[in-house]
């Protein structure tokens, strides 16, 4: 699924958190976005997501104006998405988990993994795998290590079989090695897959971006292919010269 921004502006009383951004992405497309802290990276994803209404500007989504759409409904178009801080169900194991957000794709019961479920059982077995929590599948979600949540976040949201899908820093926090099976797991999505990630890992954003767009203080300073930006005399002046 393509998706675009036009015009995007979101103020917060006097504070433009995002000024005039354009943005384009080709369906099946690896985009990076990056940039410093208060760049307005999440506030994009937001208003990409329909967490928040921009002040101006549209949103579409294949080819649809997904602008006045609540997130939802977005959803519903394929649009995925992870966030900053956990939004996973603490009191649920990590199975659970994973089968409420593949019940809610099939828009079935709320019924718990019961053992009679073959299919069901079957990919929350294949998620678990592909993610590398098996050994996981048994613990409450709240007893989770920082890294392990981050790695469930991502494993809930290619549970829905989104057709495009917006990632928060996904690597926040994760230790080497499970910084490395996320890289993977990423790589390893099916090229229809569009993917939209804001994310501070710069060696992760080169190793996964077809394209990098840039931001800082709400506005958008660059856009183009890895090398392009990081021969960018602008972006190494304001961000990856401190990297």
């Amino acid at each position: 699924m393509d998706l675009s921004a036009v015009g995007l502006t979101v103020r917060f009383g006097a504070l433009a958190a995002l000024n005039r951004v354009d943005l384009e992405v080709a369906a099946g497309e690896r985009r990076a976005v990056i940039g410093p802290n208060g760049a307005g990276k999440t506030t994009l994803l937001n208003v990409i997501a329909g967490e928040h209404r921009p002040t101006e500007g549209s949103v579409r989504l294949g080819g649809r104006d997904a602008t006045p759409l609540p997130p939802w409904r977005r959803a519903r178009l394929g649009l995925g998405r992870t966030f900053q801080r956990s939004t996973l169900f603490s009191q649920l194991t990590v199975a659970d988990n994973i089968a409420l957000a593949v019940r809610a794709r099939n828009r079935s019961g709320w019924r718990f993994w019961p053992g009679s479920e073959d299919g069901l059982n079957q990919e929350v077995s294949r998620r678990l795998e592909a993610g590398g929590i098996e050994h996981l599948a048994r613990r409450p979600a709240g007893r989770l290590g920082h890294g392990e949540r981050r790695i469930l976040e991502v494993e809930l949201a290619l549970a829905a079989s989104p057709s495009a899908l917006l990632l928060d820093e996904p690597m926040a926090g994760l230790s080497g090695d499970e910084r490395q099976k996320t890289l993977e797991r990423l790589r390893s999505l099916p090229k229809e897959v569009t993917v939209v990630i804001v994310e501070h890992d710069i060696d992760a954003v080169f190793a996964l971006a077809e394209r990098i767009t840039v931001l800082d203080h709400g506005v958008k300073i660059a856009d183009g292919t890895p090398t392009e930006v990081r021969a960018n005399a602008r972006v190494q002046e304001v961000y990856l010269g401190g990297l």
